[in-house]
């Protein structure tokens, strides 16, 4: 996970590891000299998947906001963030623009679940909307998001599945958009990533895609091995009569045998 804080008047600043003192004291690994910082303002903590900010002097009169909401204890960050150390601003930001990293158009994602664009700021934060085939993001009655806000465009942004990718576009010649903190004309976005316009954030959710494997992925076919086990020996023909039944018979021919010369000689 790498990220980069973009702060007004400053250079930007890389986050690259896993903890991270911000204040106007000159020992922080964040340093920024502004008068209503305190001397150790947050801390940011980050690990191989999570980034979460901690005020540090909250109780003394130093409040953190994220996107707009007071922080007491301890905020999850993502991409695409609003922070506000008293009325500095910074904006968390991907290292990587999106849309670097293209999927080979040969090899088609493989979507087993429901994708929806979740909106995470105003009166319908946590509202999901299906994505199908389009969604239109906009002032307009004919979006499928409507927002009533005079700062957006009509239609603002479009939201497309097209082929092994889903695209976001910005249909205002004027207004900007941002994907993971990066104003964008049109970006390739990925399961998490957040979009913002003017104020108004939305999260992209869906599985995570698998390729789908290709025809020279599969392993070669192999010809069956020879059975080289040995035939079994031929059966035994079944016996006609078991031991038993054998003396059996043998004790009537002689009781026969005996009957008929007792008849044969008697006066």
């Amino acid at each position: 996970m790498h990220h980069v804080f973009h702060i007004a008047g400053h250079p930007p600043v890389e986050l690259d590891r896993p903890r991270m003192r911000i204040g106007a004291d000159p020992g922080c690994e964040i340093y920024l000299p502004h008068p209503q910082l305190a001397p150790v303002h947050a801390v940011l903590h980050a690990d191989a998947q999570t980034l979460w900010l901690e005020p540090a002097a909250a109780e003394d009169g130093h409040p953190v906001h994220v996107n707009g909401r007071r922080i007491a204890a301890a905020a999850l960050l993502s991409a695409g963030d609003d922070i506000h150390l008293g009325t500095l601003a910074l904006r968390l930001q991907s290292a990587l623009k999106p849309g670097d990293a293209r999927t080979d158009a040969g090899r088609p994602l493989n979507f087993a679940g429901r994708v929806v664009l979740r909106v995470l700021s105003g009166a319908e934060t946590g509202r999901a909307y299906p994505l199908v085939n389009s969604l239109c993001v906009g002032r307009s009655t004919l979006s499928e998001i409507r927002i009533d806000d005079p700062a957006l465009a009509e239609r603002h942004v479009l939201l497309q599945r097209q082929g092994n990718a889903i695209l976001v576009k910005n249909l205002s010649p004027v207004l900007e958009m941002r994907v993971d903190g990066w104003v964008c004309t049109e970006a390739l976005l990925q399961p998490g990533s957040q979009l913002g316009i003017e104020q108004h954030r939305f999260r992209l959710e869906a599985p995570q895609p698998d390729l789908a494997p290709s025809l020279s992925d599969a392993p070669d076919a192999q010809e069956p091995a020879p059975d080289t086990a040995q035939p079994a020996p031929p059966e035994a023909p079944p016996r006609l009569f078991t031991r038993a039944q054998w003396l059996l018979l043998a004790s009537a021919v002689a009781v026969s045998g005996l009957l008929i010369l007792l008849l044969t000689y008697s006066p």
